[in-house]
């Protein structure tokens, strides 16, 4: 009886420690279009069959505690480093309209030095703090033209120069408009 009782409590030990390492935990995809996040939850590669089969969630590296590839539902793409399941450190960001950053990520927020190129092939080259345009930094314009000085409130406001033609003048950048004298 001794026997049979340790094959059985043998059995049902290797059976929970089987159905602990066989988790059904995924990597959630974000469902808020490209709004430059995405949730908490362990690495995993997954298909979308309704997407053509194009694989989401972390399909590269380790997007945990590491350097890793997530590509989100959305088609949005995630390459650098992450802590604790966020974005954190150097990484770039590319969306699925093609713009592009390429920088610093402090607890999945753009934070320091970035690169942010628009679609319409206009650039920002400077600060960014919790996510958003602020601080010193170069915007240029795809026709040549560029604005160097502080910006706040994603780009919105500031004060800086323009250059247009080796020409400079003092400019105020108001809800996005450009003001100058």
């Amino acid at each position: 009886m001794k026997l049979s009782f340790c094959s059985f409590v043998c059995g049902v030990v290797l059976l929970l420690t089987f159905v602990a390492c066989a988790s059904q935990d995924t990597k959630e995809v974000s469902e808020t279009g490209s709004q430059d996040s995405k949730s908490n939850s362990r690495a995993v590669n997954l298909e979308d069959p309704e997407k053509g089969g194009k694989k989401i969630g972390c399909i590269e590296g380790n997007c945990v505690n590491g350097i890793g590839k997530y590509v989100y539902d959305n088609g949005d793409i995630y390459t650098g480093s992450f802590k604790n399941d966020l974005r954190e450190g150097p990484g770039s960001f590319l969306y699925s309209d093609g713009e592009k950053f390429s920088g610093t990520y402090i607890e999945d927020k753009k934070q320091g030095p970035g690169e942010y190129n628009f679609k319409n092939g206009d650039k920002y080259v400077g600060e960014f703090q919790n996510g958003q345009i602020n601080g010193k930094g170069t915007y240029s314009f795809k026709d040549g033209k560029s604005v160097s000085g502080d910006f706040t409130s994603d780009g919105q406001e500031g004060i800086g120069v323009l250059t247009d033609d080796g020409k400079a003048r003092n400019c105020k950048i108001a809800g996005r408009k450009l003001l100058c004298e």
